[in-house]
């Protein structure tokens, strides 16, 4: 998990998931040990439209689109979503490939064992197709 999925799930946390409340975002920042690096962290949040100012100098709401994004970071443990994703997008392109595979033997062996097959690797691309939903 990268710092800013880091801080922003300490800033969902700080503010109950609500969107309605301020929090002292340099506080929280300096709490976690990087102060250091507060103008660039909340320069970054901002931009992907995490955090809004919240009328006084440091003070910020948690956005909708943050307390989504906070979600799902939880919801894959804080892992990063974006190498999970490309390595779920691989095994679903190769999985299909030997679908369409295992397909085109099935219409040249017209087998029982060989529809076995098919259906068994078919159900492996669904299951794949389900673990990207996860991530959109």
């Amino acid at each position: 998990m990268d710092l800013y999925h880091k801080i922003l799930i300490k800033l969902y946390e700080a503010s109950g998931g609500k969107d309605s409340q301020k929090v002292d975002f340099s506080d929280l920042v300096k709490k976690e040990g990087f102060f250091a690096s507060y103008k660039d962290i909340y320069k970054q949040m901002n931009q992907s439209g995490w955090i809004t100012e919240a009328g006084r100098a440091d003070v910020v709401n948690i956005t909708h689109w943050g307390i989504m994004e906070a979600k799902k970071t939880l919801a894959t443990g804080g892992e990063d979503s974006t190498k999970e994703f490309e390595k779920a997008a691989t095994r679903l392109v190769g999985n299909a490939r030997e679908l369409l595979v295992m397909t085109e033997e099935f219409s040249s062996k017209k087998s029982a064992d060989s529809l076995t097959q098919v259906e068994n690797k078919f159900d492996e691309v669904k299951s794949d197709i389900g673990k990207l939903k996860k991530y959109l």
